[in-house]
């Protein structure tokens, strides 16, 4: 994900009529065998949903903003393949410049395809020449730019791993981020060993070199972002076991989500404790001046509907108490050393406390009101 402390630019979207029959005769089927195809047709999908989309938005929003079309391959058609960058900058075009219909990568110049609806032809700088199948067309606005979001069945290059997913050698991701017991995860693994003193070689090298410079923030986001997908990737890449627990797109984006973790404990201290801390001082006393000056007033001022209005502090203690785990500045101790569970140091963290927070809100909302209504029924 983007660290949430650097503003990332509104996104409207719009969904095109333009949607295509499919071409069975050209869609990617996994094997099953070595002559014998799987017969599976493609059911279509939002692109919220999209593992791709979701992925690009998410780890290279920049690319994407920098392109006028993305071709977004089918989460079916991409399942057990690690996303790397070489990957999401082979699906990234921009308008040739010498020929209509025609389009180069964004970032790899030599790689041109053709657009035919609703045939892409990759024609230029790819290691085979592949005709791909438009499924549907969206178009997302960024403030006065429009870029077209191609559906496809399979990928423009390269293929899936040919395999099948099995439980029986493979584990569970731990769905719950936090620092220590991330680090550990990893620690378990003797393959790991060597992915994670590079990982470590890495960091050092970023906290060595790194100073805060205005107007540099998508920089500093993009290198952080480089050493954790590399990590990712190569841990990945050298761990079977780990291979055969990421399987599905949820399952890849929840072992990114833990190296990301592991990485932002180790980069805490420099980027924010040192750094990012003191430059938002001032934020933050404005923040709590406004805490406040609002800190006495009740619900029934906010022009909240009664019974609402009557609920008071301290239905929303469990909420407080839970939001209190954000503030965890006062804790001088690194993130992936920490015994407490409960502190939440990284990006991750603090969103996972956040949204717990709104659940608990949402949560005392709910039962005040149900209570009400059956007293008033009684």
């Amino acid at each position: 994900m983007t660290l949430p402390f650097f503003h990332k630019p509104g996104i409207k979207k719009k969904k095109s009529n333009n949607s295509y029959p499919k071409l069975s005769s050209l869609v990617q089927k996994p094997m099953t065998g070595e002559d014998e195809p799987l017969k599976e047709s493609l059911e279509p999908e939002e692109m919220d949903e999209n593992f791709f989309y979701m992925h690009i938005m998410t780890h290279f929003h920049s690319l994407f903003c920098e392109s006028s079309v993305v071709c977004i391959p089918h989460s079916k058609s991409i399942e057990g393949l690690v996303l790397t960058k070489d990957i999401i900058e082979t699906h990234c075009f921009q308008p040739s410049p010498y020929f209509c219909g025609q389009y180069m990568a964004t970032r790899q110049k030599q790689k041109i395809i053709a657009l035919d609806y609703p045939i892409i032809t990759t024609i230029m700088g790819f290691k085979e020449e592949r005709t791909v199948h438009i499924m549907a067309e969206e178009s997302v606005y960024l403030k006065n730019k429009k870029i077209k979001l191609l559906s496809i069945d399979r990928l423009l290059e390269g293929d899936p791993p040919k395999y099948h997913h099995s439980k029986h050698n493979s584990i569970t991701i731990p769905p719950v981020r936090n620092s220590r017991t991330d680090l550990e995860f990893l620690n378990m693994f003797s393959e790991n060993l060597e992915s994670l003193h590079e990982l470590q070689s890495a960091v050092q090298e970023f906290t060595d070199s790194y100073v805060y410079i205005k107007g540099y923030n998508r920089f500093t986001v993009e290198k952080i972002q480089h050493i954790y997908m590399k990590a990712y990737r190569t841990i990945l890449q050298r761990n079977k076991l780990l291979q055969d627990s990421c399987r599905t797109p949820s399952e890849h984006d929840q072992f990114l989500e833990l190296v990301e973790n592991v990485v932002m404990s180790f980069l805490h201290k420099k980027i924010w404790i040192q750094t990012l801390q003191s430059l938002l001082a001032s934020q933050d006393n404005y923040i709590d001046s406004i805490c406040f000056a609002y800190s006495h007033a009740t619900l029934s001022q906010y022009s909240v509907r009664y019974p609402i209005s009557e609920m008071t502090r301290f239905c929303f203690e469990e909420a407080i108490t839970t939001f209190k785990r954000v503030d965890s500045d006062m804790c001088h101790v690194e993130p992936y050393k920490s015994t407490s569970k409960q502190l939440a140091f990284t990006p991750l963290e603090k969103l996972a406390v956040i949204k717990s927070t709104l659940d608990l809100i949402s949560s005392a909302v709910y039962n005040y009101v149900r209570s009400f209504g059956q007293g008033n029924s009684g």
